[in-house]
């Protein structure tokens, strides 16, 4: 379930994701980038990378690749998704140092991040859920709360506007800066390149249009819309942000979210 946050804090969250996975055995999970860093409440403690346990609640950043998690038995998953530059807004370093990594909660905010896990847990419906959260997010940003950049949030904007679908020259034309400027800005509040981040953004519009036209056009058609120049263009790019071709990610997996799918 996805809900949106509060107004205040829209500048930073995106939205809220409630997952419950049920599950007997062990389970692969493939994890790729929706362009976004983000908190993962993880209760259950039953997700591990790499064979190592995740922590109870965690931060993580930019996902340059896609990732394949260990889900053993239920996970109850609370996921607070971040806009691009929400985490270097937060903690005031270049996101591209955060790219990958995982960081226990408690680490990073000491005062809060334990307090925040045993409030999540003692909560009894959704919205207590989301009260909560957004009580110690905002004891967060009292101190953690950097200004964003005005350059790097045109450019996502026109991004978005596109649905990925526009080259670096004509973003940097479209908002009046150098290439080099641009790509030193995207890597420092974003963490990816702009080509890598626009090539997201047209993995994912090309998801949601499949899953959500009614009749489903083919894969051919969809790659057309989506700015892909044939079929075999389309399975290079989205191969390369999810490690699956459209067909195995359509046909063969269960999405949880767009970009979080049991396979």
């Amino acid at each position: 379930m996805q809900v949106p946050p509060s107004i205040d804090l829209s500048g930073f969250i995106r939205h809220y994701l409630f997952l419950d996975i049920a599950e007997d055995y062990s389970r692969k999970l493939r994890l790729f980038s929706d362009g976004s860093s983000g908190i993962v409440l993880n209760p259950c403690q039953s997700l591990s990378l790499d064979s190592l346990p995740l922590p109870a609640a965690f931060c993580y950043g930019q996902i340059t690749e896609y990732k394949e998690i260990c889900c053993q038995g239920d996970a109850r998953l609370i996921i607070i998704v971040f806009h691009p530059h929400g985490l270097n807004r937060l903690l005031n370093v270049p996101a591209s140092e955060l790219n990958d990594k995982i960081i226990s909660l408690s680490d990073l905010f000491p005062d809060v991040g334990l307090a925040l896990e045993s409030a999540v847990d003692a909560a009894d419906s959704l919205s207590a859920t989301v009260d909560r959260i957004e009580f110690y997010f905002r004891k967060i940003l009292n101190t953690h709360c950097f200004m964003g950049d005005p350059l790097v949030n045109t450019a996502l904007n026109l991004i978005h506007k596109h649905r990925g679908v526009l080259t670096v020259q004509q973003l940097t034309g479209g908002i009046g800066c150098h290439s080099r400027q641009l790509e030193r800005k995207f890597k420092t509040a974003i963490g990816l390149s702009p080509k890598h981040f626009c090539n997201i953004v047209r993995t994912l519009s090309f998801v949601k249009s499949l899953q959500n036209a009614a009749p489903k056009p083919s894969l051919t058609h969809g790659a057309y819309d989506s700015g892909y120049y044939d079929q075999a263009h389309l399975i290079r790019e989205f191969r390369k942000i999810t490690g699956l071709t459209p067909s195995q990610y359509f046909k063969h997996s269960e999405p949880l979210a767009v970009n979080f799918l049991r396979l």
